[in-house]
């Protein structure tokens, strides 16, 4: 069929079941000199599989497209995106069917990132497509990747007397402003924000800050390309803005610190230093844990480490759980090592990213920050990767390809050898199973361990959620002008509504999940498919009685404190407000700049933050998390605990830390207030082993869904019968029925074994026998390797 198809015809030859190659069949080809390419297009279609497709490099191309190779390719009726994995030479073979590749962009991904993309396709049992997708380096955006677009448009304020003659007395002052340029000007931050973020806070329109331009108010220039502002991370008020992308900000010595001498280093953290040397000059792959209490200096160590690698002409990686939500910690790399970092973040725009990705892959940008997907940056010669606050769920992808960012961090190295260093104050059970790898730091850089008292809400009187002594802490705050965290890890105004007379719960109906009132909307919220309703007057289920609002978020806590607290004063910080990491960074400096000044927020409070005149944290509610079916709610219970009770107390002032709780003798609980981590950590290694969970074991979770619940239900239980004779009974938990989700009813069940490299070879082999059966019967067979959530 390959010479005899009729002009403008495309057919399909699908090879047999054994192989994975697909030729698209194409009109004659009288092109001599070509070469053939196996492609993986990179189009998210779950039903490929691993297929590679085979095409014709046009002689016109051949010198251009290597392994490696991003390239544009005809699809079917569409354009792909496709990668080069293999390339073959003619040899006679007949190729007038085969299409062309139509272009190839500059640069190719390096063979040792194709090799770690089918490492983990096989290691988290994933379509090698999609571990492909993770090291392909982005698109480039327009203009060779400049920033255009009111979205990338940075607003500044001008300084009085900086703006010219008439910018200050004649327009600020001599002539009246509008509400919304009030409001315009009030909104802009002073490191400046994109005029999209501003004209959101201000409720004014893109005119209002032209107009304000005109009077010489403020300031247009572009959004920062390689930095932290324009995917919106924070930095501490008064900081001065940053240079533009390309231009060196001062020269770099290693080791010196380029804002100046560097700080004495702790007797603890010499000891540290010295350790992670070692381990790094060391042959083959070392593996670090650098267990600090908050507030230890673990991050002046990470950048001696760095400083380090440098020196001997490597490259390091540093990932952080949020970039927008760690300020501070950016801000320190940047200023010790300057325009040699690059950052990569989810709020680049696609030009931005590009350009960074042009930088690190040249050498350019020999350091880098980002979140998790930042561990696949292209750093050349890379010999360290830090992970800070390596507790964090972040760091594990919850979409396929559904990898950890350690396990991707440790393939990385494992080749050229280096260090991986995990830093904590609360490291994951997983990694003190390893106490060879530990490094302790148990004293803290600056001020004191707070201290910490427990408010026991069974004798707490009134409905309110603060109770009285929680109450007049944040008074004598409040009076000497300091600051205060408190933190409710709910957000929303209630958590649910129910009926106190019939007890009926308003659920969603794509989910079989309640609902949350939300007071900002005035409307019942669903968290997971994000559908919304009104709240009926009455019960819709007894028509007896109105509805109650129970388990009160972060919306009710914020209302609570505005009767306390001057509104000006309070500030918010959860997932409903973090419209963007512009927005905050618009909140964290505020706060910062506010005295007195209440920051209340979920658990995104305790990521990272150093408030020197935070004195106090309250803990609303630290039973949120405790009864959840998962076997890590009292590690993460813990973790949590002990992290937002680091943030007060960081400076000169003492700090202390109330946490409300219906339950005070709970073990967690006690030990995080206590600091009792070493016998918590036993504690819970204990039960992990008695009950047979990570890290004694290794987990995978096979679960279906599907529209139709009886074939959700039938599938699971197919693959069971399929896997149940080469498992040992005890290594099975399940199948169970869980909520409906977005109209799909899901089934799961877990596999808990010794030999998780066994298990995966089972569980990949059922999934490739009956993944795509099973899609054309309208049912998802979803694996997920080392799982971290279980709903």
């Amino acid at each position: 069929m390959a010479g005899g198809s009729p002009a403008g015809r495309v057919e399909v030859r699908v090879a047999p079941a054994s192989e994975e190659k697909v030729t698209w069949v194409a009109p004659a080809s009288e092109e001599k000199g070509a070469r053939v390419a196996q492609l993986v297009p990179l189009l998210k279609l779950r039903h490929l599989g691993d297929r590679v497709f085979d095409y014709l490099v046009p002689p016109g191309l051949a010198e251009r497209v290597v392994i490696g190779s991003m390239v544009t390719v005809p699809f079917g009726p569409r354009t792909a995106r496709a990668i080069v994995v293999g390339l073959d030479d003619l040899h006679g073979r007949e190729v007038s069917g085969l299409r062309p590749i139509t272009a190839v962009e500059d640069g190719a991904v390096p063979s040792g990132s194709l090799d770690l993309a089918r490492a983990l396709s096989q290691r988290y049992l994933s379509s090698y497509e999609s571990c492909l997708r993770l090291v392909a380096p982005p698109r480039r955006g327009s203009k060779g990747g400049a920033p255009s677009g009111p979205r990338n448009t940075w607003v500044l304020p001008v300084a009085r007397g900086a703006a010219g003659p008439e910018g200050d007395a004649g327009a600020g002052r001599g002539r009246r402003l509008t509400s919304k340029q009030q409001a315009v000007l009030q909104a802009i931050p002073a490191r400046g924000a994109s005029i999209a973020e501003v004209c959101r806070v201000a409720g004014a329109g893109p005119g209002v800050v032209r107009t304000l331009v005109r009077k010489g108010l403020v300031a247009m220039a572009p959004a920062p390309v390689a930095g932290l502002d324009g995917g919106g991370s924070a930095e501490p008020a008064g900081n001065e803005v940053s240079a533009p992308a390309g231009v060196v900000t001062g020269a770099f010595s290693p080791g010196a610190d380029t804002g100046g001498p560097l700080p004495q280093l702790w007797p603890e953290q010499e000891q540290a230093v010295a350790a992670l040397l070692a381990a790094y000059e060391a042959p083959g792959l070392a593996e670090r844990v650098l267990w600090g209490v908050t507030g230890s200096g673990k991050t002046e160590v990470y950048l001696r480490v760095v400083a380090r690698v440098l020196e001997n002409g490597a490259g390091a990686i540093l990932l952080v759980p949020e970039i927008a939500l760690t300020p501070q910690m950016v801000s320190r790399v940047r200023d010790r090592f300057g325009d040699r970092v690059g950052v990569l973040h989810s709020g680049l725009s696609a030009g931005q990213k590009a350009h960074e990705y042009r930088r690190i892959a040249a050498g350019e940008a020999p350091v880098v920050v980002g979140a998790r997907s930042a561990v696949f940056a292209p750093v050349p010669h890379l010999r360290l990767v830090i992970i800070d606050e390596s507790h964090d769920a972040s760091y594990k992808q919850e979409e396929e390809p559904r990898y950890h960012a350690r396990v991707a961090a440790a393939m990385r190295l494992s080749g050229s050898g280096g260090l991986l260093l995990e830093g904590s104050a609360t490291p994951s059970v997983e990694s003190m199973a390893r106490p060879e790898t530990r490094l302790r730091l148990v004293c803290r850089a600056a001020g004191a361990p707070p201290e910490c008292e427990v408010v026991d809400m069974r004798r707490q009187g009134g409905g309110a959620l603060l109770a009285p002594a929680s109450r007049e802490a944040l008074a004598g705050v409040l009076r000497r002008g300091e600051q205060a965290i408190l933190l409710l890890n709910r957000r929303g105004y209630a958590g649910h509504v129910h009926c106190e007379l019939c007890g009926h719960v308003m659920m969603c109906g794509s989910c079989e999940l309640s609902l949350t009132f939300h007071s900002q909307v005035r409307r019942l919220v669903c968290h997971h498919c994000g559908r919304t309703y009104v709240q009926p007057p009455v019960c819709p289920s007894c028509g007896a009685a109105p509805l109650v609002r129970a388990a009160p978020g972060t919306e009710r806590l914020d209302r609570e404190l505005r009767a306390l607290v001057p509104r000006e004063q309070v500030f918010r910080l959860d997932s409903d407000v973090l419209t963007s990491g512009t927005r905050a960074r618009t909140v964290l400096t505020a706060f910062t700049a506010a005295h007195p000044a209440v920051l209340v927020g979920t658990q995104m409070v305790a990521k990272g933050h150093d408030f020197a005149d935070v004195t106090l944290v309250v803990v609303a509610d630290a039973d949120t998390g405790l009864y959840i079916p998962d076997f890590r709610a009292a590690e993460r219970t813990f973790q949590l605990l002990t992290q937002v009770a680091g943030r007060a107390g960081r400076a000169e002032r003492p700090g202390r830390v109330l946490v409300q709780t219906w339950n005070p003798d709970v073990p967690c609980i006690r030990m995080a207030l206590n600091r009792e981590e070493t016998p918590f950590y036993e504690r819970e290694l204990e039960s992990r082993r008695r009950l047979g969970y990570p890290p004694f074991t290794d987990l995978i979770r096979v679960m279906t869904s599907s529209e139709h619940e009886e074939r959700a239900r039938k599938g699971i239980g197919y693959v069971l019968e399929r896997l149940g004779p080469h498992l040992f009974p005890e290594e099975v938990r399940g199948p169970v029925r869980l909520p409906v989700l977005r109209g799909r009813s899901r089934w799961h069940f877990l596999i808990a074994t010794r030999d998780g490299e066994r298990a995966r070879t089972l569980v990949g082999q059922a999934l490739a026998q009956l993944q795509e059966p099973y899609r054309r019967r309208g049912v998802a067979l979803l694996v997920d390797v080392d799982p971290q959530s279980f709903g």
